[in-house]
């Protein structure tokens, strides 16, 4: 009888042994299929954050400039944002051949919104220099008559305009209040010595500008 106990019991370890191994098994299992969809899934959403911040900030270095003149394509291009006047133009597939490039800085860099003309051979000229007649607003730091705003744009009157420190001639330094001959030619020789004006707060740095000229100035000026 007691041999009998004996084996029935040893059956019933081997039985318990058995069924606990079997449970670990799908125990551990199951875990690690679990660990493995969590990982993927963490990698998914992982992957998913990563291509939008990318989408996010695609779509926030593009820029767009309306091209205009001479060229194969005009109309409205999508550019990378610090993009130049060359990068538009072959975004327009190119000049046309007629396109005129002796007025253009190529390199010059865009800003979002920007309109520019492409000058062809024959505009017409006045007193000797092409001039193309619609343009209402001009910047030399592109080129001649490059960057423009439609007659329907809403251009400021130059008495609003600021006048950028860092790019203007003697003519248009003396219109800043407070700042005649001397004054801009001053300005000038600062720039030449030392480099752009960072803020408008530097042009105190040049002689005879103190902070009583500076209040009257620093509405009319700005940085680019």
């Amino acid at each position: 009888m007691n041999e009998f106990n004996l084996k029935d019991n040893k059956v019933i370890i081997v039985i318990i042994s058995i069924i606990i191994s079997i449970f670990l098994c799908v125990f551990f299992y199951t875990r690690s299929n679990l660990e493995n969809e969590y990982t993927e899934l963490d990698n998914y959403n992982m992957l998913q954050n990563e291509t939008n911040i990318e989408q996010e900030q695609e779509d926030i270095s593009k820029i767009y400039i309306h091209v205009t003149g001479a060229v194969k394509n005009e109309g409205v291009v999508e550019i990378k944002e610090g993009s130049r006047i060359a990068d538009a133009v072959e975004a327009a597939n190119g000049f046309s051949e007629n396109a005129d490039i002796s007025q253009i800085n190529l390199a010059y860099q865009l800003e979002d919104g920007q309109k520019i003309y492409i000058p062809r051979i024959n505009d017409e000229k006045v007193n000797g220099e092409e001039k193309v007649l619609q343009k209402e607003y001009v910047t030399d730091e592109a080129g001649d008559d490059i960057i423009i705003e439609d007659e329907t744009s809403n251009i400021k009157s130059k008495e609003n305009e600021k006048i950028n420190i860092n790019t203007a001639d003697q003519s248009d330094l003396e219109e800043i209040p407070g700042v005649g001959e001397a004054t801009a030619q001053k300005i000038i020789e600062y720039r030449k010595l030392n480099g752009k004006f960072k803020t408008i707060e530097d042009i105190k740095n040049v002689s005879g500008i103190g902070d009583s000229k500076f209040e009257n100035m620093k509405e009319k000026i700005c940085v680019k």
